[in-house]
């Protein structure tokens, strides 16, 4: 039971491992934090696939090829001929994790890289070097490895391990220092939460180094899989920490981004899992295939997007390439339409703790109706006002108990305005060291009300555009084309030219139709049969083109040009300078009209063959 939570718990935090390295870089690919905490998480991934080779090692291999070391580089070859799995355990180095991390928490402090700072991060890198160095070509880091993969006293302490173990542990705590001053110095509440939450993460995972201390130094029998779920606990808080950090640094959310990106990987991967499990079962494929399987399709479906902006610099044109970009824009920006509050609740934070307000409400009037769009520390149960009780000019100061409890501390009223419309209104608590607001934090709070007014009248015009470009879309779809007949403008002029001639018809195209087919009477079998057929579907067909109503005298409307055309031209052999004459047209006019007719009446011959079928 405990080797399959532990191959459970240990593939479950690599895939996640994985992938919120590379959704945090693909969400913010400029960023330096997002690419150093991508690689961090890639880092620690490396021992979760140390704990799952050394529990299915790959099967052994005389010799091994040349391009295993570049493609598993800290895992030593040795390991692939000795078929020991207490080899791989000792592959892959958590120092490198730890450096990166700190280098993110120095980023997250406030100001610039000081030379100090620098000097920090500079020797957490050198450290993480000389550790990596020492423990692939030396037994100083780990005299032995031996014993049961499943307990940390697997590996064995060598003489250098408690220096490396105690520096680690000192970049560890370095970095939740940081992390717990950049949140003292946060301006709002949402990116301090986040830091929280990133203080509350470095501290889960490191108390994965004193355990680990402990059973290498000491020997204790402490399961690998503690140290697994301490690490996918602070692997999970830490990825979803910087995206929401460095979302709300650039002023958006990510909540339902981030759940349905890891919806769609997550199907993929079971998929993925399936498959190769099948694949296990039936041709008897080694069970460590299946790891290198789901992180390869990990990889492959979250940079999806970024290898089709690739490929389409090499087969779309620039202005081709520009559309399709603006289409993905225009698909992001209707994911962001469904999380608008999450937006509006960024704004409210950063208002209410720029006045240091108690609470704040954040208030939409929708079809004569108030909904709590957003709230600022706001522990009520709901919102038990109306919307005229709301209705303002301007800003309005508010005496307390101006509404019933529990806005009975509500000190600000600010109504939000587009144009003559009041879409809605921001209620503010009272400052947290006062009852009341001083002039000059209501001139402060008159700019971003504005904003927030704007914010919302154009995430409203912005829904309506979106639903008048997806009409467009929709209206402008090209129709679906029918399957193909037969039948061309080129057949139906050369038909029109022989309707007097039942042999030329009997053997013209359009006889092998179903549409003639289901004209013949029972007994007609002659070629002259079929050509009478093909007669009387071709004037009926040259019938539909006429105007309801009798014959107008001369000279006739111009809707009856098409018809009078063919049916005086073709049926009733008039030459065309009498034609000419009595519509009172030009030769162009009516080889122009001769055309479009025949055009038309090889249509309906097209759908009426379809309708035949």
């Amino acid at each position: 039971m405990l080797l399959i939570l532990t191959l459970i718990i240990n593939f479950i935090t690599l895939a996640m491992a994985l992938w919120l390295g590379l959704y945090v870089v693909t969400r913010s690919p400029r960023s330096l934090i997002a690419w150093l905490t991508g690689f961090t998480l890639w880092s620690i991934a490396g021992l979760f696939m140390n704990v799952l080779l050394a529990l299915n090692p790959p099967p052994e291999l005389t010799t091994p090829p040349i391009w295993i070391s570049y493609f598993l580089p800290f895992w030593h070859t040795a390991a692939f001929k000795e078929q020991a799995a207490h080899s791989w355990l000792a592959g892959w180095s958590v120092t490198l994790s730890i450096v990166l991390w700190h280098h993110v928490t120095m980023l997250m402090r406030p100001g610039r890289l000081t030379l100090w700072r620098w000097m920090r991060v500079l020797a957490g890198y050198g450290i993480a070097i000389a550790a990596i160095f020492i423990q692939v070509y030396t037994p100083l880091l780990f005299t032995s490895v031996s014993g049961d993969p499943l307990y940390l006293n697997a590996i064995k302490a060598g003489p250098l391990y408690a220096g490396f173990a105690l520096l680690m542990l000192l970049f560890t705590g370095m970095s939740v220092t940081n992390l717990a001053r950049s949140a003292h110095n946060a301006p709002a509440t949402m990116p301090r939460k986040q830091l929280i939450v990133l203080a509350v993460a470095t501290v889960t995972g490191g108390l994965a180094g004193p355990l680990f201390i402990a059973a290498s130094a000491f020997g204790l029998p402490v399961p690998i899989i503690i140290i697994s779920i301490l690490l996918g606990i602070a692997v999970a808080l830490t990825g979803y920490g910087v995206a929401r950090y460095s979302a709300l640094v650039n002023g958006r959310t990510i909540r339902r981004d981030f759940t349905y990106n890891a919806v769609a990987i997550g199907l993929v991967a079971v998929l993925y899992l399936l498959i190769i499990w099948l694949l296990i079962r039936t041709y008897n494929i080694p069970t460590v295939t299946i790891f290198f399987v789901v992180i390869m399709a990990i990889i492959t479906h979250s940079l999806i997007d970024i290898i089709r902006r690739g490929l389409d610099t090499i087969f779309y044109r620039e202005k081709t390439r520009q559309l399709r970009e603006n289409l993905r824009q225009l698909a992001r920006r209707a994911g962001e339409q469904a999380d608008q509050d999450g937006n509006l609740a960024l704004a409210l934070d950063s208002m209410c703790a720029s006045v240091h307000a108690k609470f704040g409400l954040l208030t939409l009037c929708e079809n004569n109706q108030l909904r709590l769009a957003a709230t600022y520390r706001w522990h009520g149960s709901g919102l038990h006002v109306n919307p005229g009780d709301l209705a303002a000019d301007d800003i309005l100061p508010l005496e307390p108990g101006y509404f019933a409890p529990p806005l009975a501390e509500a000190a600000l009223l600010i109504p939000l305005h587009a144009e003559t419309e009041q879409l809605g209104a921001l209620i503010l608590g009272q400052p947290v060291n006062s009852t009341h607001y001083s002039q000059a934090d209501i001139e402060l709070l008159l700019y971003p009300s504005d904003r927030i007014a704007d914010a919302i009248q154009n995430i409203e015009r912005e829904g309506e555009y979106l639903d008048q470009i997806a009409a467009l879309v929709e209206k402008n779809q090209p129709a679906i084309v029918p399957t193909p007949t037969d039948i061309s403008v080129k057949a139906v002029e050369d038909a029109l030219r022989n309707l007097s001639n039942y042999a030329h018809l009997g053997e013209h195209p359009l006889a092998k139709t179903k549409l003639v087919k289901a004209r013949l009477l029972p007994g007609t079998v002659t070629h002259l049969d079929r050509g009478k057929a093909v007669y009387r579907v071709v004037a009926e067909a040259v019938e539909k083109l006429r105007p309801d109503g009798g014959i107008p005298a001369d000279p006739p409307p111009r809707e009856w040009y098409p018809y009078l055309i063919l049916q005086s031209a073709y049926l009733e052999d008039v030459p065309n300078r009498d034609i000419m004459s009595r519509l009172y047209i030009s030769e162009g006019t009516f080889n122009r009209t001769r055309r479009a007719a025949l055009r038309a009446v090889t249509q309906a011959l097209e759908e009426m063959e379809i309708a035949a079928k």
